[in-house]
C-alpha cells in the first residue's frame, strides 16, 4: 500500500488501456467545464494554466489524454480518478474502468476530502478547494514548490494527530499530539475547563471532520488523564493590549495534558523541532475554528515578525474562537509554533499570534516531562 492509502495498479496500466480509459472518461465528463472541476478538485490548478497551457484547442479526448499521461507521470493520477469516482456514482462503466486499473481508489473515494482555507496575506481567496490547494500555483516566487503525494501525506498524517480539547456540551480549543499519549493546548483552554468546573471531565476528540456526502464523522473521544504540565500566558495577553507589558521568558501559554494509550492504528505525533521562518513565509495552521470538523488553513504570505525577543510570533493567517491551541506549520509541515491569540484590539483585527514551539519543547523538557515527548 502506498504512503497515500490508495492501492496502486498491480502492473502499470498500458498505453492502449490509458487510451481507452480517456475514451471512456471524455464520454463521460461530456465538456470542458466537467474536466476543469474534476482536475481541480484533485489538484487546485487549473487545466491550462497548470497542464495544457494557455493555448490548447485540442478535442476533449485529447485533452483527457494528455491529462492521464501528466498526472501518471506527477504521480496523481489516483487522486484525479478518485474524484472522478466520487463524482459519477451512476456511472458503473466509468467506475470499473476505473478500479480495474485503479482498485484502491474505491477505499480513497470514501475518505473525507480535506477542508482548506486559502488565504494570502490574511485575506481569504474565497474559492472552493478541492483535495490539494492549488500545489502548481498558490507558492509564491522564493517558497518551496512541495511534491504533491508528499505532502498530501504529511497532511494527511497531521489531520489525524490534530484533536479538539472539550469538555460536555462545549468546545474549548484545539490540541495535538506531541508524543504517544501527550496533547498540547494553551493553558488558557484548560483554564477555561477549570472555570467551568469539568477540568476533571475533559477530553480530546479525534478524527472529527466533515466527510464528502456532507455528513459529519464524530470521531474518537480520548479522556484527559493528567494535566503533566502548564505555564500561563502573560497577564497582558487577557486584555485588550496583549503587548504592555510584554511577557516574560517563562509566560508560554501552553499546557500539556496525559492521555490513555490510544488504540491503533498508530497515529504518531508531531515533533517540535521549532523550524525559524521568515517574514512573508507561508504557515498552515490545522484547527478546529469555533469547534467545527477540523480545517486546514493555508496563508501563502502569512509570517509578520517575531516580537517580544523572540517569545512570541506575529503571522496573518486567520483563526478564529476555537482555534486556541492549534500546531503553525511551515510548507514542509515542520512545527513552528503553538497558536494562541488574535488581536484582540479594536476590529479589523491586524495580526494572530503564536509561541516559538521551540520554548515551549524547551520549558517542558527542563521541567522534567521530555519523555513523554516523540524524540
Amino acid at each position: 500500500m502506498s504512503g497515500n492509502g490508495i492501492q496502486p495498479a498491480m502492473t502499470a496500466p498500458s498505453p492502449a488501456q490509458m487510451d481507452d480509459l480517456a475514451k471512456l472518461l471524455s464520454k463521460a465528463m461530456g465538456d470542458l467545464p466537467a474536466l476543469e472541476r474534476m482536475v481541480y478538485l484533485a489538484t487546485g490548478d487549473d487545466v491550462f494554466e497548470a497542464y495544457l497551457g494557455p493555448n490548447n484547442n485540442d478535442p476533449l479526448r485529447t485533452m483527457v489524454q494528455k491529462l492521464l499521461k501528466k498526472f501518471d507521470n506527477d504521480g496523481v493520477a489516483e487522486r484525479f480518478l478518485t474524484v472522478v469516482y466520487r463524482e459519477k456514482p451512476f456511472r458503473k462503466d466509468v467506475r470499473d474502468a476505473i478500479v480495474g486499473l485503479y482498485p484502491g481508489v474505491v477505499g480513497q473515494a470514501q475518505q473525507a476530502p480535506l477542508d482548506f482555507r486559502l488565504q494570502v496575506g490574511g485575506v481569504d481567496q474565497g474559492i472552493e478547494l478541492g483535495a490539494a490547494p492549488g500545489l502548481q500555483k498558490n507558492i509564491r516566487p522564493g517558497l518551496k514548490s512541495p511534491d504533491v503525494s508528499v505532502w498530501m501525506d504529511k497532511l494527511e498524517t497531521v489531520r489525524r494527530q490534530v484533536c479538539r480539547i472539550e469538555i460536555p456540551g462545549q468546545a474549548l480549543g484545539t490540541g495535538f499530539l506531541v508524543g504517544p499519549a501527550a496533547v498540547l493546548t494553551n493553558w488558557h483552554v484548560v483554564e477555561d475547563a477549570r472555570k467551568a468546573g469539568a477540568e476533571a471531565q475533559m477530553s480530546c476528540r479525534f478524527d472529527y471532520r466533515r466527510l464528502s456526502n456532507g455528513t459529519i464523522e464524530s470521531g474518537l473521544v480520548v479522556p484527559v488523564m493528567a494535566i503533566e504540565d502548564e505555564r500561563q500566558c502573560s497577564p497582558a495577553e487577557l486584555t485588550a493590549k496583549p503587548d504592555d507589558p510584554a511577557p516574560k521568558p517563562d509566560e508560554l501559554d501552553y499546557a500539556l495534558l496525559r492521555l490513555p494509550p490510544l488504540p491503533n492504528p498508530a497515529r504518531g505525533a508531531i515533533a517540535m523541532t521549532g523550524a525559524p521562518v521568515q517574514k512573508d513565509e507561508a504557515l498552515i495552521i490545522v484547527q478546529h475554528p469555533r469547534g467545527d470538523p477540523v480545517r486546514f488553513a493555508i496563508d501563502t504570505s502569512a509570517v509578520e515578525a517575531y516580537k517580544h525577543a523572540g517569545l512570541r510570533l506575529r503571522y496573518r493567517t486567520n483563526t478564529e474562537a476555537g482555534s486556541s491551541g492549534s500546531p503553525c506549520f511551515n510548507m514542509d509541515f515542520d512545527l513552528v509554533a503553538l497558536h494562541h491569540l488574535g488581536d484582540p484590539g479594536r476590529p479589523p483585527p491586524t495580526f494572530n499570534q503564536g509561541i516559538p514551539i521551540a520554548h515551549v519543547r524547551s520549558s517542558i523538557v527542563a521541567r522534567g516531562h521530555a519523555a513523554l515527548l516523540t524524540p
